[in-house]
């Protein structure tokens, strides 16, 4: 089993007050980067370059915090116990058991497997082409790498989208077992009181 190095304390801090804000709060965030000169379609791939880079950024937190809560809170075990405890609901219980570690499965295949595009960075290295050929294309009115740039900050566009919908299916089952198997052991536990 790998080992996993615990983040830096002020960066976990920093991920929980993340996690914790409310959406208004991040939504109000404004971007990193300013708005390079360009046509309004230019920007609006510019921006939605960056846009996806940071939705698959928080897809894969969620992802990895929801395979974090498996962990932690020893869901399969507990599902395993509460089904010898009750035999009622054993065959109920198993299939839950079964039905989160298959969506488990597919979750961390998903954040971990081979991505089209850099599972890290995803499309700022366009999104950072994209900007410069703009800004060269608006004062020295040279337009030969604009195109260029336009095609890759596209493709890598598309294969983000792509990547992003997979992911974000795959952790919003995750995330719909983990809570199915939450209601039906506090339905367990509350009825065996």
């Amino acid at each position: 089993m790998a080992w996993i190095r615990p983040l830096p304390l002020p960066l976990a801090l920093a991920g929980l007050l993340l996690l914790g804000a409310p959406a208004s709060a991040q939504e109000a965030t404004p971007d990193p980067l300013p708005l390079p000169s360009g046509s309004p379609e230019d920007q609006a791939l510019w921006k939605a370059t960056g846009d996806v880079g940071n939705e698959l950024t928080s897809v894969r937190w969620a992802g990895n915090a929801l395979h974090w809560k498996i962990r932690t809170d020893d869901l399969h075990a507990r599902l395993e116990a509460a089904a010898r405890a009750d035999p009622a609901a054993a065959k109920r219980l198993d299939d839950l058991r079964k039905r989160l570690a298959a969506a488990q499965t597919a979750s961390h295949a998903d954040l971990t497997g081979k991505w089209p595009i850099d599972p890290t960075r995803a499309c700022q290295y366009d999104q950072l082409l994209l900007g410069s050929a703009m800004e060269v294309a608006a004062t020295r009115g040279d337009r030969a790498q604009l195109g260029q740039a336009r095609a890759a900050a596209t493709r890598c566009l598309d294969l983000g989208k792509a990547t992003l919908v997979r992911v974000k299916r795959s952790t919003d089952d995750l995330a719909r077992e983990v809570t199915a198997v939450e209601e039906a052991l506090a339905a367990t536990a509350s009825a065996g009181k």
